[in-house]
C-alpha cells in the first residue's frame, strides 16, 4: 500500500502529507483486521480516505454524505460499535476534524473491510 500512496503522491493526485498518514492508517488497518494491502476493498478504502483527506485539509470537504437510509443500515449493524471506535482512532492518526458528510463514507467504508474479512 505504501508504493501505491507513494506513487499517487508523485503523480500528484494526492498529497505528500496524505500519503504518510494514510500509509500509517494502512499499517493499522492490516494489523487489526489481518488484511493484506493486495485487498482490493482494501486499496479502495485507503485511496477513498487519502483524497478525503486532502479534501479535508483544504477546507473543500464534499457537501453531502452518504443517503441517510444507507447509513442507517451502517448504524444498526452489529458491526458499528467497533467500527465506530477504529475510525475515531483513524481520525487520531490523521490529526484533523473529519466532517460528518466525510465520516459517513469512512464508516462505510471501515464496515466493508470487516466483511471482505469475514468472506476471506
Amino acid at each position: 500500500m505504501q508504493e501505491r500512496l507513494n506513487l499517487l503522491s508523485q503523480a500528484q493526485v494526492i498529497s505528500e502529507e496524505a500519503a504518510l498518514c494514510c500509509n500509517t492508517v494502512s499499517q493499522l488497518l492490516s494489523k487489526r483486521l489481518g488484511l493484506t494491502s493486495d485487498n482490493e476493498q482494501f486499496q479502495m478504502a485507503i485511496t477513498h480516505l487519502a483524497r478525503a483527506y486532502d479534501r479535508i485539509k483544504a477546507d473543500s470537504p464534499i457537501d453531502k454524505g452518504m443517503d441517510p437510509e444507507l447509513f442507517d443500515d451502517i448504524t444498526s449493524d452489529p458491526l458499528y460499535g467497533t467500527i465506530s471506535s477504529l475510525n475515531n482512532e483513524i481520525t487520531e492518526i490523521l490529526g484533523i476534524a473529519v466532517p460528518e458528510s466525510e465520516n459517513t463514507f469512512m464508516l462505510s467504508n471501515l464496515l466493508s473491510l470487516h466483511y471482505a474479512v469475514i468472506e476471506e
